[in-house]
């Protein structure tokens, strides 16, 4: 896709490509929660590593939902038809049924305290510091999803504002928040599981990563603008992005950035791998919003890769329940291995359940969505032309 698209037709194209990068980032997910959960992190190794560092994963996750939602908003802002009530209807259709399913079912199995159980049905867990739900624990970045999703309307309001002023405000505006909030994502740090809050867990901490997206989404509204000129030229050189990804990936691994386990770590721990891995989202979403054709974008758009990356969110939800579930029914003790049978039997249970889950809860509930908010507009549509009708003629 071009950098030189107008706004209308940042809501039409669709970029194939990124719903494989979607899977890829869910596979880094579920290989991280592996390598935890049979101790292949501490014992495997520089394989062991580099699985365990897959929660950059979630970063990619974040980049692609603020390019995605932010060229999404801004467009319909440019052309007078923002709503910010669809927009909540869709987005909370697009989340919480199948959240709210999977929690239900987490909740039936391992019986966690009801106070955990109703924090984690309003998506609050990590405003507590002990709202933990093990079998569920990777939901805490779909509380970081949910507040980005209340904040990112105002910042588009606010970039209305900035650009009627000064047209070209806003990318360097974004890419000077990108740089601040990486530099202080370390507030909070050195917490204690259990007993602190995790800070970098809130918006503050990980807004860099979906601030990486929105300026790629807000660079296709200024074509000119030097930001859009560098990050077209980055784009178009596809092996230097993914290698600068891989190299940062790696360095991600090593002490620099901490330890490869659940805890935060040190504040410098925290703002280290929030640029280490916005480094990793950046470098592999750049090649599909502003480079052209590759390998690497004909990869991610092969009809298998895409429909992992569909049901990419149903895998997310469902596959620590499922490992969880396994060590429960075979008697193995976590941390102790099995990451062979764990993956093998994991792995495509978790797949069935997402693919389910999709065609089951995610598209009958985004549908509904949808036919309720086309009521909406008719609805209104005709209140319009009654006023019409009724406004005495002008003479």
């Amino acid at each position: 896709m071009a950098a030189t698209e107008s706004h209308r037709d940042l809501v039409v194209t669709v970029i194939p490509a990124l719903d494989g990068l979607r899977a890829l980032a869910a596979g880094l997910v579920v290989l991280t929660h592996a390598a935890f959960l049979t101790g292949f992190g501490a014992t495997g190794g520089l394989v062991g590593r580099l699985w365990s560092r897959g929660d950059f994963g979630v970063a990619i996750f974040f980049a692609l939902s603020g390019f995605l939602l932010h060229r999404g908003l801004v467009a319909a802002d440019v052309q007078g038809r923002l709503d910010g009530f669809g927009y909540a209807v869709k987005r909370a259709a697009r989340i919480l049924p199948a959240y709210w399913m999977v929690l239900a079912v987490v909740a039936a199995g391992a019986t966690p305290p009801l106070r955990d159980v109703v924090i984690h049905a309003f998506a609050l867990q990590i405003y507590w510091p002990d709202a933990w739900i093990g079998a569920f624990g990777q939901s805490w970045s779909i509380a970081t999803e949910i507040a980005f999703y209340v904040a990112l309307p105002l910042a588009v309001l606010a970039l209305r504002l900035l650009r009627r002023r000064h047209p070209n405000a806003p990318l360097p505006v974004l890419c000077v928040m990108a740089a601040a909030l990486t530099a202080t994502s370390g507030i909070g740090g050195d917490a204690v599981v259990g007993q602190d809050i995790f800070y970098d867990r809130w918006l503050h901490s990980r807004a860099p990563h979906f601030l990486i997206g929105m300026i790629c989404a807000e660079t296709l509204l200024a074509p000119e603008h030097r930001v859009t000129q560098v990050l077209t030229r980055w784009g178009g050189d596809v092996v230097a992005c993914l290698a600068v990804a891989a190299g940062a990936y790696l360095l991600a691994t090593t002490p620099i950035a901490g330890g490869l386990d659940l805890s935060p770590g040190t504040a410098t721990d925290v703002v280290v791998r929030t640029a280490l891995s916005g480094v990793v989202a950046l470098g592999l979403l750049l090649p599909l919003t502003h480079g052209g054709a590759s390998g690497y974008r004909a990869a991610l758009s092969h009809h298998t890769v895409r429909y992992l990356g569909v049901i990419s969110y149903g895998l997310f939800l469902w596959h620590v329940p499922v490992f969880i579930g396994l060590y429960a029914v075979s008697g193995v003790r976590e941390f102790t291995g099995a990451l062979l049978p764990l993956l093998t039997l994991g792995v495509p249970v978790s797949l069935g359940l997402a693919a389910a889950t999709h065609r089951w809860v995610e598209v009958p509930s985004s549908r509904l969505a949808g036919r309720f908010l086309a009521r909406r507009r008719h609805r209104q549509s005709d209140g319009r032309e009654h006023e019409h009708s009724d406004a005495p003629l002008n003479r």
